[in-house]
């Protein structure tokens, strides 16, 4: 993300200033006339999947996130869902990285059930919250500003009582489909009282595209 919500986070520690940025994430390539169109209709930024749930690159991010930038939007980050098991943390977070490198601000790691055959959580809160871990020293080791997007429900249920996350300073965007462009719902877990940005529905309903609603503020 030529630094979505790294620049974001700076400004708001430094200045002082108080704001509230609409946007969205996705799965899939679309073209500049689509994310201009997006602009249009009031999006600062775009969260782009970089890594895939079978542990592998998303190949389409990079052209993604370019198509992005030349519509104008701002802040450009990426998700990457990971793979356990069958890949080890810091391989797959090396391979995220050298296909995206400096063309996101951040990258958020996408806690949810893992549908893909060999890279499903295992059955053991302590080993997951481990393996979380191990992905945020390989995103250290690489310099990168790493965020974490997660449910109430999934968290609990993937990873227990873990705070591996907030415990190293990393940010939370938290899934709660209310339709709601607020954090008045929001109910600590993981070890954060405070998130920094909402998916708060899980289509936009603009542009044509497929996207989840998400608000940063």
């Amino acid at each position: 993300m030529a630094a979505i919500l790294k620049i974001a986070f700076l400004v708001a520690a430094l200045m002082g200033i108080a704001s509230a940025t609409d946007g969205g994430d996705i799965s899939e390539y679309y073209s500049a006339a689509t994310f201009s169109c997006c602009r249009n209709n009031g999006w600062d930024f775009v969260i782009v999947r970089s890594y895939c749930s079978f542990g592998g690159r998303d190949n389409n991010a990079p052209a993604t996130l370019a198509q992005a930038e030349a519509a104008g939007i701002p802040y450009r980050d990426v998700y990457h869902f990971p793979c356990m098991n069958k890949i080890s943390a810091a391989q797959q977070v090396a391979d995220d990285y050298d296909g995206v490198a400096g063309k996101f601000g951040m990258m958020w790691f996408d806690i949810e059930t893992n549908p893909s055959p060999g890279c499903g959580y295992t059955g053991s809160a302590a080993e997951n919250c481990n393996f979380l871990g191990d992905l945020i020293s390989a995103g250290h080791s690489h310099g990168i500003h790493m965020g974490i997007y997660a449910s109430e429900y999934m968290w609990s249920s993937i990873m227990g009582g873990c705070t591996v996350g907030a415990a190293n300073g990393i940010s939370l965007w938290y899934a709660h489909y209310d339709g709601a462009r607020t954090f008045s719902d929001f109910r600590g877990f993981g070890g954060w009282s405070k998130p920094a940005m909402k998916q708060y529905n899980d289509g936009v309903g603009i542009c044509g595209i497929n996207a989840d609603a998400d608000w940063y503020a």
